[in-house]
């Protein structure tokens, strides 16, 4: 079962509230006003939905229709002519919950003249984790933090998990071909990061996708501890 068989993913619900909810009240009450959205499966509910919660405040909500089966790169050429000239924007996925200091994060983009900046996040392993000391087992766990991954390829290296919130110029979208490149973040990002123009912030705050039932109930269940439900 898909948790997207009935509503389009923004719309589930997180303790009685979208998703789309959380997201849009969270950039509200840092400062955004201006919001694009690329809309695809159930997109009229959602627009629906968003001028339903946008009613009576200043906001300007731009939604455009760019089909169902588009890949991010296709969604992105659809609106990229309702971002400004050398503008810088926040791009996210709508399947997350967050809150943590996105203006620091536009601060330090600004400052270090990057072209994209993405957030890194720890993630709590959904598996048990063996604690490794040499060759010896130390130790054993559920719900651990994890903050590096060891790259295979690149020794030395450690990887940390992209959290999909990113700040960018809309210059850097004209160092890929967004009509043909398969896999935007990866085509977009590496270039940027080859050219030295990309910028690292890690989140220190809230962070939680929502792919799949799993993750609703999880999610679900924590705030009714958070909450003694």
């Amino acid at each position: 079962m898909s948790i997207t068989d009935t509503v389009p993913k923004p719309l589930v619900e997180v303790h009685g509230k979208p998703v789309l909810w959380y997201t849009f009240w969270t950039l509200y009450n840092h400062g955004f006003r201006n919001f694009i959205l690329p809309l695809g499966y159930k997109g009229e509910v959602i627009e629906s939905y968003m001028a339903e919660i946008t009613k009576g405040i200043f906001c300007n909500i731009i939604c455009v229709d760019t089909g169902e089966d588009t890949s991010i790169s296709g969604r992105i050429l659809k609106i990229q002519d309702c971002i400004p000239q050398d503008q810088d924007f926040f791009l996210l996925n709508s399947d997350t919950i967050f809150e943590f200091d996105i203006d620091a994060m536009l601060e330090l983009h600004q400052a270090e003249n990057a072209l994209v900046t993405l957030s890194s996040v720890e993630v709590i392993s959904t598996w048990g984790l063996i604690t490794i000391d040499g060759d010896t087992i130390r130790g054993f766990d559920r719900q651990r933090k994890v903050r590096h991954l060891v790259s295979d390829t690149l020794p030395g290296m450690y990887g940390l998990v992209n959290s999909g919130l990113a700040w960018l110029n809309k210059r850097a979208l004209g160092y890929v071909d967004l009509e043909a490149c398969g896999d935007f973040e990866s085509a977009l990002y590496t270039r940027i990061i080859d050219m030295g123009r990309a910028a690292h912030f890690p989140i220190k705050g809230e962070w939680f996708p929502i792919d799949t039932p799993k993750d609703l109930r999880t999610i679900n269940l924590a705030e009714e501890d958070r909450h003694g439900t």
